[in-house]
């Protein structure tokens, strides 16, 4: 199961006229200090930072959004934070189900193996998979004309990679649009 994001919840007062440490020390130390807390909360992702492939692209992303997302919601300085809370959200959910592969996988869900090592295939339900997404097979029929897809598990397969596709270009499309606006 893909870990989902839920909007924060927006405080009830800005942060305009609210007063801290950080109002009454100079801005070079405001600065160090934030340097170094930003250097403390990245090391964990840095850590686990490797060179092999997109996951490692998108987990940093990831782990900026939710860092941005909690500062813009948590000062509540602009009257569209709500609405950035909600693409910013809907931007997180769609790098899990990228990292989880959630739609690549969705198929097997209509499957039903037994066996020692689930390897015999009792039961599927794919017609249901496959009538559930028309778009998505009509899709895939038109842009594979190539392939045969008598088999079912074929077909579902190529569906779910469609449908896996189809999150990750969404996913950018939201960033490409909606991340102009996320700033304080």
């Amino acid at each position: 199961m893909v870990n989902k994001y839920s909007k924060l919840p927006l405080p009830k007062k800005s942060a305009w006229k609210k007063k801290s440490w950080r109002s009454f020390v100079n801005w070079r130390i405001r600065d160090f200090i934030d340097g170094v807390r930003n250097i403390i909360r990245w090391v964990p992702v840095l850590y686990k930072d490797r060179d092999w492939d997109d996951y490692f692209i998108t987990k940093m992303l990831q782990k900026k959004i939710e860092h941005q997302r909690k500062y813009l919601v948590g000062k509540n300085r602009h009257v569209e934070v709500g609405r950035d809370n909600f693409w910013m959200t809907v931007v997180l959910n769609l790098i899990e189900a990228e990292h989880q592969d959630y739609y690549g996988y969705e198929h097997m869900d209509y499957y039903k193996f037994e066996g020692f090592l689930s390897d015999i295939l009792i039961v599927d339900n794919l017609d249901e998979y496959i009538n559930k997404y028309p778009g998505t097979k009509r899709a895939v029929l038109k842009e594979y004309t190539d392939r045969d897809f008598s088999d079912k598990m074929t077909l579902a397969f190529y569906m779910a990679s469609h449908r896996q596709k189809k999150c990750r270009n969404l996913l950018f499309e939201i960033l490409k649009r909606k991340s102009i606006n996320w700033w304080d």
